[in-house]
């Protein structure tokens, strides 16, 4: 009996596709290695503490100070609409923080009168809702002695005498930029009009 002679036609085919299945399996590893590396390096340095929970950079030392929900009869004609608002300042430090604890008579007195004042037609849209936001934000700075373009205050650069302050103001230097406002923003927690 002669044996068959083998065919290397079906050996190279063979071999082919071993190596082919090889060099893809070799490719993906690389770039999955790579993949994973990259990320590892570029991931967030807050997900070393908590891996599941990521949190974006602190941008300020913003303050959140939350007030006491208010519950008020709004302006309509009959004075029978009321709304519930709680707030939230958002404040530029821990200082302001306390100087709302200060005046906050004042300033839940000024909050009442405004919010007051208000028509439910107006609040029910959302540029009305901002507006009140932006009001509110404007009343409470006002309150802790804030006033809108108030000049940021200069440093004394010379004898502070009278006449030094005179020569400076004559010159044509642009004015100094308007200090800002130290409650951030406004954000509302309950909002309700009934």
């Amino acid at each position: 009996m002669a044996a068959k002679p083998e065919s290397k036609a079906g050996d190279d085919s063979g071999g082919k596709k071993k190596g082919k299945g090889l060099l893809i399996g070799i490719i993906l590893a690389v770039l999955l290695a790579g993949g994973g590396a990259g990320w590892y390096f570029t991931r967030p340095a807050a997900m070393d503490d908590d891996p599941l929970a990521w949190k974006p950079p602190k941008a300020s030392e913003a303050v959140f100070m939350t007030l006491e929900p208010f519950t008020l009869n709004l302006a309509d004609a009959g004075g029978e609409r009321l709304i519930q608002v709680g707030i939230s300042l958002e404040l530029a430090s821990a200082e302001i923080q306390s100087q709302i604890n200060k005046n906050l008579p004042v300033i839940r007195n000024s909050l009442l009168l405004l919010i007051s004042s208000q028509e439910s037609k107006s609040l029910l849209t959302l540029e009305g809702k901002l507006a009140l936001a932006d009001e509110i934000a404007v009343r409470t700075g006002m309150s802790l002695g804030w006033h809108p373009g108030d000049p940021e205050p200069v440093s004394a650069t010379g004898d502070g005498s009278a006449s030094a302050r005179m020569v400076a103001s004559r010159r044509t230097a642009p004015r100094p930029a308007p200090r800002p406002n130290p409650v951030l923003g406004v954000h509302f927690a309950q909002f309700l009009i009934q």
